[in-house]
């Protein structure tokens, strides 16, 4: 039993690196796109700090400076589907946004070059799903710390965000006022035998497309928005220096997303490589917590943009059906 347990135990620091969520345009972070042990309920909470030329909407406003404060937190649940590790997800972001806008690049209105923004209230939030495609099994907790991992394996993942908080007469809203959908396949690469030394490469492309804004906020003087499908490719590259602290080094691109105001595009698409670092510890079983720090690095397309993160993962699993 004693052996069991040992397991079981390591299985929980496997286990815990296998959540996710995703905020903005900095992607769902380090070891958030790993598969897991069925059986699993998590809570992801999040503080997240941003500085950037783009809006909580995921659109980008030349000549914008914003800071934003999210407090996301996603709910998810592990289980089998066909054989397969499958995943449900129910995110919610609270938060606020202040800074201010270049008004010049968002209408013809006559305001001042400069205004000031603010408010609160919740960012568009998603309901998302994953189903393992190749060499991603269905294991309960003790079955995932025996099984020896292919180097390859990935998943397919869906998620459908919501609107948050918006109101048209405000010239800044947490919310979009709108749907997005994203269809992505992360990749798991295993680069090591050790389970307590190991290394994951996460590459995960990834494409979401938008539905239109029909009451768009005053500031435009549109009838409607619509912005172009936003591809994206995130990498992670981890590795476990003990078998508690993990660090690794991201990079991320992503390309489009421009913004038509009743049909006339805007100059204004997303053409940026950044990346950073995270580092991770294992405090107790049921908790993990990792800290973020990314920029932008390329950006042809002015993109101006850096965040700050901490995330906690606190998880659960019903040992008596193990035994």
């Amino acid at each position: 039993m004693k052996i069991v347990i040992k397991q079981i135990r390591l299985g929980f620091l496997v286990l815990l690196v296998t959540l996710s969520n995703k905020n903005f345009a900095q992607g769902d972070g380090a070891r958030m796109l790993l598969w897991g042990p069925t059986g699993a309920t998590g809570l992801i909470p999040k503080w997240m700090h941003l500085n950037q030329n783009i809006t909580p909407a995921n659109i980008l406003v030349n000549g914008a400076d914003l800071t934003i404060n999210a407090f996301p937190v996603t709910l998810i649940h592990n289980f089998n589907l066909g054989g397969n590790f499958a995943q449900i997800m129910l995110n919610a972001v609270p938060g606020n946004v202040s800074g201010t806008l270049n008004a010049a690049a968002l209408s013809n209105l006559n305001l001042p070059s400069t205004i000031d923004v603010s408010s609160g209230g919740f960012a568009d939030g998603f309901i998302g799903f994953k189903y393992g495609l190749i060499n991603q099994p269905a294991l309960n907790v003790k079955e995932y710390v025996a099984y020896q991992h292919k180097t390859f394996s990935m998943m397919g993942y869906f998620r459908t965000w919501y609107s948050g908080s918006y109101d048209r007469n405000k010239a800044m809203n947490l919310g979009s006022n709108r749907f997005t959908f994203e269809l992505g396949f992360p990749m798991n690469i295993h680069l090591s035998k050790d389970p307590k030394r190991v290394t994951w490469l996460e590459v995960y492309p990834s494409v979401q497309m938008y539905t239109t804004n029909s009451d768009p906020t005053f500031i435009t003087r549109a009838r409607e928005t619509k912005q172009k499908p936003l591809f994206a490719i995130e990498n992670h590259l981890t590795h476990n220096f003990t078998e508690k602290f993990w660090a690794g080094a991201d990079l991320r691109y992503q390309y489009g997303g421009a913004l038509e105001y009743d049909g006339v595009k805007q100059d204004n698409k997303i053409n940026a490589l950044g990346g950073g670092a995270t580092v991770g510890y294992q405090i107790i079983p049921p908790l993990g917590i990792n800290m973020s720090y990314a920029g932008v690095f390329s950006n042809p397309s002015n993109v101006d943009a850096n965040m700050f993160k901490i995330t906690a993962v606190f998880t659960y699993v019903n040992l008596k059906k193990l035994k």
